[in-house]
């Protein structure tokens, strides 16, 4: 998996971005690194700089449409999608109770085609998990799942998820926690 720009990270931290710590995330697993999900995507600069991240993981994938589960991953989609080449079409769900769907006028942009799934955080992949279930059985082929951070198993709905920041800051199952080996005591963390 590619790493992100030594550059980009610094920035992402200045900002306050992203924060080093013991992370005890709501799926269980520890990381030592919180990202502000909500400011993240607020800053134009640093939304565009991990969107392009994502792309070029991509960027050979023939991505046709990039749809997100939520609202903090549509903010996220719209970059990736500007910067696949070509430019792809964006797609978020639209609750509706617990189910996960996409508006019906936007059907023809899922049906048959090559699809990239993207949420700003993958927490516990409940969500992205259902999500890929929608878009495939709207007769679509998931390609790939991307995040910021993946604080969740790697794999969900029997694709890889790709996490930009997980190769610096791998989320570890509690009892794996090399920071809780180590004496660190965890902050909760509320998603």
């Amino acid at each position: 998996m590619p790493t992100l720009d030594p550059t980009i990270l610094a920035y992402l931290k200045r900002d306050g971005l992203l924060r080093e710590g013991h992370c005890a995330y709501r799926s269980g697993r520890h990381s030592a690194a919180l990202v502000d999900r909500d400011r993240l995507l607020a800053d134009p600069v640093a939304a565009s700089h991990m969107g392009y991240a994502l792309a070029k993981r991509f960027f050979t994938d023939l991505v046709s449409t990039v749809a997100a589960p939520s609202i903090w991953g549509a903010g996220l989609a719209q970059w990736v999608g500007y910067f696949l080449d070509p430019k792809a079409k964006v797609v978020y769900a639209t609750p509706r109770g617990a189910e996960l769907t996409v508006a019906e006028n936007l059907e023809g942009l899922i049906r048959g085609q090559r699809v990239l799934l993207v949420d700003n955080l993958v927490i516990s992949g409940e969500t992205l998990g259902r999500f890929a279930g929608t878009i495939e059985g709207l007769g679509a082929r998931v390609i790939g799942l991307g995040t910021l951070l993946n604080s969740g198993d790697p794999e969900i709905a029997g694709h890889p998820v790709v996490g930009l920041l997980n190769p610096l800051y791998d989320a570890f199952p509690a009892e794996d926690c090399p920071l809780c080996a180590a004496g660190s005591t965890p902050t909760s963390i509320g998603y």
